[in-house]
């Protein structure tokens, strides 16, 4: 382990980890989990507990309420997310669907907040939930607006050759001149996703639209619906072009 990591604070990690993906679990089950012994995970448990990251139930752990606060602070402490939330809103409402936005992080993108009229046909997204920036067609908006450098630096983190990453550049490329990233069959489910840029056309974010299974294959909705979260993404784009 590298010097500058702190092994007890990874396995609360690993902890807080499992219980998201389990939720709910007991000592043993957790143990098992993160390969730790069960004494140390229940000394882990009953620290996360006692800061209220963790609740126990007749012996079983889940996760704890309080990562609320700390959602909701780091989701309002972003300009991106307050300015947005109006445009998502009206984007949802208007399309009868989920509008999502997802910003970068790293070679990531996240999921920072969605807004959904759909009830069926469309899975809604978990705020906070990330995956690699090529595996989103939100990404793939992210992804086409980078400076060439930029691009090549993220792409040869994601891809695993040279030839793949200058492979990957083309459909970049034409993600770019056309404005808007449309779903492939590789891609996550948004069916369509235009960047948000700031000044210097840098991309800070991604508005995507999850479209309802009835519409497929009807060119003019998905036309229509292109023209929407295009304008989305330049109202927001403009919001984060003023001062505050």
């Amino acid at each position: 382990m590298p010097s500058n990591r702190v092994m007890a604070i990874e396995t609360s990690v690993e902890i807080l980890e499992s219980l998201g993906d389990l939720e709910t679990a007991g000592v043993t089950e957790l143990a098992d989990a993160v390969d730790g012994s069960k004494g140390n995970i229940y000394k882990h448990l009953k620290t996360l507990e006692a800061a209220d990251f963790v609740r126990e139930r007749n012996g079983r752990y889940e996760l704890g309420h309080r990562f609320l606060e700390f959602a909701t602070e780091a989701k309002w402490n972003r300009r991106i997310y307050r300015v947005s939330r109006h445009p998502i809103a009206q984007l949802a409402n208007n399309t009868g669907t989920t509008a999502t936005l997802v910003v970068p992080e790293g070679v990531d993108g996240v999921y920072l907040h969605t807004a959904s009229q759909s009830e069926k046909g469309v899975m809604k997204p978990i705020e906070g939930r990330r995956a690699p920036l090529d595996e989103l067609t939100t990404g793939l908006a992210i992804l086409s607006q980078y400076g060439p450098e930029r691009r090549r630096e993220v792409l040869l983190d994601l891809r695993s050759t040279e030839e793949a990453a200058t492979e990957f550049e083309a459909r970049l490329d034409r993600i770019q001149q056309r404005g808007i990233a449309v779903q492939s069959e590789d891609s996550e489910v948004a069916a369509m996703a235009a960047p948000i840029t700031v000044d210097d056309g840098r991309p800070v974010g991604a508005i995507g639209l999850w479209q309802r299974e009835s519409d497929d294959g009807n060119k003019r909705v998905e036309s229509d619906f292109e023209k929407l979260v295009r304008n989305a993404a330049a109202t927001v784009s403009n919001r984060l072009s003023l001062s505050d």
